[in-house]
């Protein structure tokens, strides 16, 4: 949907939910893939994966989970 396979972004938003928020601006739809707006809840078709420096990888099940420097996002 991007086109990029890896991408660095700088952004102020705290939680997943308003990344996808930020990315839906630049990716129109974006945010409808994991968030479809008939149902407001992340889409358990997906799957949205954070690696945080000393934890182990882990699945995003809340849009509101925080989202820390130098986090590496996975959406799928």
């Amino acid at each position: 949907m991007t086109g990029k396979f890896d991408e660095t972004i700088e952004t102020n938003e705290k939680t997943i939910g308003g990344l996808l928020s930020e990315l839906n601006r630049n990716y129109p739809g974006f945010k409808d893939i994991f968030i479809p707006p008939e149902h407001g809840i992340l889409n358990l078709r997906t799957m949205i994966t954070i690696k945080r420096v000393g934890v182990t990888p882990f699945g995003v099940f809340d849009p509101n989970t925080e989202i820390r420097d130098d986090d590496k996002i996975l959406f799928w």
